[in-house]
């Protein structure tokens, strides 16, 4: 009995799709991961310089204020006009690679004005903190006059004038300044281990000094930002742990789809080896739910398959005993005939010899007929070699008016047309036929046709004799089962009824008893 896969598994083109889309998105989510990571590192450290520079930025401010005897207390406007809240002006960090990386800045200009104002006295009071706090946090730190020349510097810079920068003309004019650039590389690239950093890229940003609403100076902050390896190599404990977690991914995903595809299909083949050689009666292994629907498919069509061919197997046996047991009792006759005719023949009457030759013509006449419907009834099994659409009721007309007086018709006029082999049609429909015209004791036959369920046809063909006695009602569809032996009936027109029902996946049955028998044939 097939069984039907319905809805059971995964299709395999929906396993491939899955197992595609997680090759592809695997690099592209690593290049995606590791542009969004490298970001994230120049932004953190962007933020790192923002919160140094604004701390210094204070402490110079402070200073500049305490150089020109200003009280703090009269100078409360310590952020731009243009900013929208009084009591905060964060910056938030906004760099990213998408936006370009400058080249190395030019070699800057000295400043050759006085040195002695007051943003050089609060440069000169801030120095130290500046030189103390970049042998810790390794940042470059500028406080820049408002011309943009430095008056404190973490290193060697003081007197450098950096107003050519776009991050310094963005701050002189109010707003804060982030730019990326290329690193400078005058000294080999440190180990993984150390302190300094080792990227390719210096994150510089630019903070205005307010003092009263207007910029009095600038704080330039400038660090290579961090590089991804590096950040990767401190955190080596856990990427090698997602890494495994990776690899255990790639593993399971394997096996499963092995257990899905490779082992079912495995065992699928070699049980349709067994079953070849004859070594394994039993049906295809159950599959997992696992297993993709198309195994399950693959699955139920050799089972179907192999019940087919055991089937016909025994069919064939079976139709090769019946036609060996059919044709013997014709050749014996013409056998016994021919040798009786050759030993005998001058000793016969003329009447004697047509009485023979009568019989063997009979006999003959009986094996070619048995030939005949053998060869119609296994094309009709082997299936149809052309279909087409049949108008049934023309048909029908047509099967009629060959039995003048006989048959009396009954057809709907909604009849759907057939797809199937026109002789098929013909042979069923005539065989049920003549089988009612034989047994009709002389009444007329009844033949109707009406649509059924699924655009199927159910026809009926009813005589008016006296039925089919009950010993043989199970045997009326069987291949060579005739009470008309006698009057050269083959017992086979029945049985191509059956046949033909049955390739057309409809049903054959009767109706019998005294008042007469009637049969149902759905196509």
């Amino acid at each position: 009995m097939r069984r039907h896969a319905g809805s059971r598994g995964v299709r395999v083109r929906g396993l491939l799709l899955a197992v595609n889309a997680f090759a592809l998105a695997l690099p592209l989510g690593v290049v995606v991961g590791l542009r969004f990571f490298d970001d994230q590192l120049i932004r953190r450290t962007e933020a790192q310089l923002v919160s140094q520079g604004v701390l210094i930025a204070e402490a110079w401010r402070e200073a500049w204020l305490d150089e020109q005897d200003i009280p703090h207390e009269r100078m409360p406007r310590w952020m731009p006009e243009q900013a929208g809240d009084d009591r905060y002006f964060p910056i938030e960090p906004r760099a990213r690679l998408s936006d370009g990386v400058l080249p190395a800045a030019a070699a800057p200009s000295q400043y050759r004005g006085d040195v002695g104002g007051p943003a050089w006295q609060a440069g000169r009071a801030v120095q130290p903190v500046l030189e103390r706090a970049v042998r810790m946090n390794l940042a470059g730190a500028r406080v820049l006059d408002e011309l943009g020349c430095v008056v404190a510097s973490s290193g060697p810079a003081v007197g450098a004038c950096l107003g050519h920068l776009e991050e310094v003309q963005s701050a002189l004019a109010g707003h804060y300044g982030v730019v990326l650039r290329e690193r400078e590389e005058q000294e080999p690239r440190p180990t993984l281990e150390s302190i300094s950093r080792r990227g390719r890229v210096r994150v510089n940003v630019a903070i205005p000094v307010f003092a009263d609403g207007a910029v009095i100076g600038v704080v330039r902050m400038s660090r290579t930002a961090i590089d991804p390896a590096k950040a990767l190599w401190f955190d080596r404990e856990r990427i090698l742990a997602a890494g495994s977690g990776c690899l255990l991914l790639i593993v399971g995903l394997s096996v499963f789809l092995s257990r899905s595809i490779a082992q079912p299909l495995q065992a699928l083949t070699q049980s349709a080896r067994r079953r070849a050689h004859g070594d394994d009666p039993a049906p295809p292994p159950r599959l997992s739910r696992f297993a993709p629907a198309e195994l399950h498919e693959v699955s139920d069509a050799l089972d179907h398959s192999l019940s087919q061919l055991s089937n016909r197997a025994d069919s064939i046996a079976e139709f090769a005993a019946n036609v060996s047991h059919e044709l013997k009792t014709p050749i014996a006759g013409i056998r016994g005939a021919a040798e009786l005719l050759a030993d005998d023949w001058e000793e016969m009457k003329d009447e004697e010899r047509e009485r023979f030759l009568a019989n063997v013509d009979a006999d003959a006449l009986r094996m070619e007929r048995l030939v005949s419907e053998l060869l119609r009834l296994a094309r009709i099994q082997a299936g149809p070699d052309e279909t087409r659409e049949v108008d049934v009721r023309a048909q029908l007309r047509a099967l009629a008016a060959s039995y003048p007086g006989a048959v009396r018709m009954k057809v709907s006029d909604a009849l759907p047309p057939l797809r199937i082999a026109p002789d098929h049609f013909d042979s069923a429909l005539r065989n049920l036929l003549d089988n009612a015209v034989r047994h009709g004791a002389g009444h007329p036959v009844d033949l109707e046709a009406e649509p059924a369920q699924n655009g199927r046809v159910l026809l009926r063909v009813r005589d008016r004799g006296p039925g089919i006695r009950p010993g043989n009602q199970g045997r009326v569809f069987e291949r060579f089962f005739t009470t008309e032996r006698d009057r050269g009936g083959t017992g086979l027109g029945l049985a191509i009824v059956r046949a033909v029902a049955e390739s057309r996946g409809g049903r054959v049955s009767f109706e019998t008893g005294p008042a007469g028998t009637c049969f149902h044939l759905s196509l």
